[in-house]
């Protein structure tokens, strides 16, 4: 089944951008011919119905105040950043500013494809493979319990989801979640995410890991 997009439009000064992003389109099952808009004719071209792909050149500074204005505009629309280098900072203003998600041009063909149809489906995606752990290098390991809880955060569950998961209180997933948040250096939930695949793939603590009940709140 292909996608329900009505029309896609690359928003970019680089032309050449929509043509190489062609095979990912097509593996996506978007093989209609994309147009090219510059940033500064964005505001009140898209329609306020109907279901764009709108694609973004995420290089060079971006004007967060017209995107938010075309998101508004076009709320159906599918709107996701496309670059090359993909900076921490880049990701978290996406996921801030409401988008669908990013795709690195780092990434393989197929991935990206696979990554850009489920945008389309609806589901948030944000694709790349630069590393941003920057944070990482000095962060203390983490316990087999604390990579439980990452990898549901990096999962997009809230605490009360966490908790259902595992069969514990709200309250010990939020001190766990603190916990991992020191460890890491950020502030945010959604650094955190970020963090996920460096810190997850990273030596545990050489604790076990027992069963969920109250007292691991206080356990490593």
């Amino acid at each position: 089944m292909k996608p329900a997009i009505d029309r896609i439009v690359f928003v970019t000064e680089r032309p050449l951008l929509a043509v190489g992003f062609r095979e990912v389109l097509r593996r996506a099952g978007l093989d209609f011919e994309p147009g090219v808009l510059d940033p500064g004719a964005l505001s009140g071209f898209l329609p306020a119905a109907g279901v764009w792909l709108v694609m973004v050149d995420g290089e060079g500074d971006l004007r967060w105040d017209l995107l938010d204005m075309a998101r508004s505009q076009s709320p159906q629309s599918r709107f996701v950043i496309c670059c090359s280098a993909t900076r921490p900072e880049l990701v978290l203003a996406a996921m801030d500013h409401g988008f669908d998600g990013l795709i690195s041009t780092r990434i393989p063909v197929p991935e990206a494809g696979e990554a850009l149809a489920q945008i389309c489906a609806g589901q948030k995606q944000f694709r790349f493979y630069d590393r941003l752990d920057r944070h990482s290098a000095d962060t203390p390991p983490l316990s087999p319990r604390e990579k439980v809880v990452l990898a549901l955060v990096a999962e997009g569950m809230r605490n009360r989801q966490i908790a259902a998961a595992l069969g514990t209180s709200e309250n010990n997933v939020k001190v766990h979640i603190n916990r991992l948040l020191r460890k890491a250096g950020v502030k945010r939930r959604q650094e955190l995410a970020l963090l996920a695949g460096p810190l997850l793939n990273r030596p545990s603590e050489d604790a076990p890991l027992t069963a969920f009940d109250d007292g691991w709140m206080f356990g490593k």
